[in-house]
């Protein structure tokens, strides 16, 4: 199941630094970043949800995916509203297309969400956390 885990969690990471690289070098793709956050965020709840409930097929409803881990876990409870935040935003940018715009502090929180969340689930599951991977130490939050 190790294996698993960290195959999705690199799946993440890659998604998750492509988005990075989208909302701070191509600003004209941020609705693609903005989904790529989202999926990226998808994959570390789906390695949460098959170490959590192993052999229970992976929910495509945010809600119950959301609600089904915090069954377990009532600490993850703290990242529902932000999750959703992050979701809301994608939904958006798949919307308004071209037209869709994220303000510097909202670019950042939403990968700051990301990061937060990947952190605490490798913990959960006992995968090692790579710093270089997803960093988020300044405003440019280093690719």
């Amino acid at each position: 199941m190790k294996a698993e885990l960290q195959k999705l969690f690199a799946e993440g990471d890659y998604i998750l630094n492509e988005a990075k690289s989208k909302f701070y070098l191509y600003k004209e793709e941020q609705a693609d970043a903005s989904c790529g956050c989202c999926n990226a965020v998808k994959k570390y709840l789906d390695a949460y949800e098959r170490f959590l409930f192993e052999g229970l097929s992976p929910s495509e409803n945010y809600h119950v995916l959301l609600h089904t881990i915090s069954q377990r876990d009532d600490g993850f409870r703290k990242f529902t509203e932000r999750i959703y935040e992050v979701k809301c935003f994608a939904d958006e940018s798949k919307k308004e297309g071209v037209k869709f715009f994220l303000y510097p502090d909202e670019i950042d929180d939403a990968l700051k969400t990301a990061k937060e969340i990947r952190d605490y689930i490798a913990e959960k599951v006992g995968l090692e956390i790579d710093s270089d991977t997803v960093k988020s130490d300044s405003s440019f939050m280093a690719l």
